[in-house]
């Protein structure tokens, strides 16, 4: 039998956000492997990325280094209406209210940082020597599971065991119906996100100079989330927010589905024509749509989401990621999620840990994620509605002060 100083057998299907960061937190007590369908570079789009303080406490825990992903804080919000009237703006005074930052980060820069903390040296992350690297294995993904036993298959059809699996394949995930033991689909929103990234070189290129409200960010050295909103009924908006050191920008374009396509529900990376986007927002700021054709790439993504999950859980089995709560980025909070699950595997860190109690530990982890995600998917589907700042903030409050797993587990038994 396996005791606390036998390091258990992970397995993690994915190497997105969830699976990476599980793999940082798992390498400290066992031997992790990664098994990914794709190549190292996978789902690495040029877009942003933003984490609220509810992650990047545990981000900052795990030694995630700002500075060589040039990430930005975000200090506050901006609101401006379609032809770049600015309408009122907010400080988030994030560091004050709740101990942590809001930062941004390019996509590919956040995931590449990721995979460093897992699979580094240990001397160089400043580990143990026991905290070895966590194993890659690309282009062979998870196409089978038995949840008891913890075997997976192969697509190249070996087979492997491990004590512990954790299924992060993605709100499209190949293996969720094995924890479930049913498939179950995703449902549209009846929204679509464009999603690009510029650089301040191209913008200043093809306007002769930054908008100013970049220029500002650009002299402060520090960055804002802007919202510009049509406000004529028609649910169109922009988010836009610094990358890179303020020397990029990202930008959302949501609007309301004009047609159904199937490349842009299956994945959330395709291509998308900058043409038809443009048309969606002919009677936006001539700026903004500026910043939308100078940018290389242009993805589309029909907003989907997840039915809240009946169990996350089989055997020695878990669900992590948007591969047990897809969310929209209505709220930017699924890739914060995705963070705080690898965090509730903590528990299997702890002293005591053995083969045959993983199931059991588990299941306690599912016990304070799933709720916890649930509220926050409800939240997200319900984001649309906010109108007042007070309500925003009263979201900030429920989303950012989540104390990680073993903080909620300490509340959940004073509870009692």
């Amino acid at each position: 039998m396996a005791s606390n100083d036998t390091p258990l057998r992970v397995a993690i299907v994915g190497s997105g956000i969830a699976g990476l960061a599980a793999a940082r937190i798992l390498r400290e007590k066992h031997d992790v492997t990664v098994y990914e369908r794709g190549e190292p570079s996978v789902a690495t789009g040029g877009q942003g990325i933003a984490n609220f303080p509810n992650s990047t406490r545990i981000l900052e825990s795990i030694g995630f280094d700002y500075r060589r992903v040039g990430s930005v804080e975000l200090a506050g919000w901006n609101s401006l209406d379609k032809h770049g009237k600015h309408l009122y703006s907010s400080d988030y005074n994030m560091r004050e209210r709740y101990g942590a930052p809001l930062v941004s980060h390019m996509r590919v820069d956040f995931r590449t940082e990721l995979l460093r903390l897992a699979t580094a040296p240990a001397e160089d992350l400043g580990l143990v020597a026991s905290a070895i690297p966590a194993t890659t294995v690309w282009n062979n993904g998870a196409i089978d599971l038995d949840t008891e036993t913890g075997r997976i298959t192969l697509e190249d059809e070996s087979v492997v065991e491990a004590d512990v699996v954790i299924v992060a394949d993605g709100i499209h995930s190949q293996l969720r119906n094995k924890i479930l033991g049913e498939p179950i689909s995703t449902q549209k929103t009846g929204m679509t996100c464009c999603r690009v990234a510029v650089s301040a070189e191209r913008v200043e290129q093809a306007l002769g100079k930054l908008p100013q409200w970049w220029q500002d960010q650009r002299e402060r050295g520090q960055g804002y989330m802007h919202l510009v909103e049509a406000l004529d009924g028609t649910s169109r908006f922009v988010i836009a927010y610094p990358l890179r050191d303020v020397n990029w920008m990202n930008m959302s374009w949501v609007f309301q589905t004009q047609k159904e396509r199937k490349h842009t529900t299956e994945s959330w990376h395709a291509d998308g024509d900058k043409d038809e986007i443009l048309e969606v927002y002919d009677d936006f700021d001539n700026s903004l749509k500026t910043m939308l054709r100078v940018a290389d790439q242009v993805k589309l993504w029909e907003l989907q989401d997840l039915e809240p999950l009946p169990t996350w859980t089989s055997g020695r089995a878990i669900l992590i990621g948007d591969a047990a709560h897809a969310m929209t980025p209505l709220q930017g909070q699924g890739s914060n999620m995705a963070i705080e699950d690898a965090d509730g595997l903590r528990l299997l860190t702890q002293p005591g840990v053995t083969r045959d109690g993983v199931p059991e530990i588990l299941k306690t982890v599912e016990s304070v994620r799933r709720p916890r995600a649930i509220k926050v998917l409800l939240n997200t589907r319900s984001t649309s509605k906010i109108s007042s700042a007070a309500d925003r903030y009263a979201k900030f409050d429920e989303n950012c002060t989540y104390p990680g797993i073993l903080g909620a587990l300490k509340q959940q038994a004073a509870a009692v």
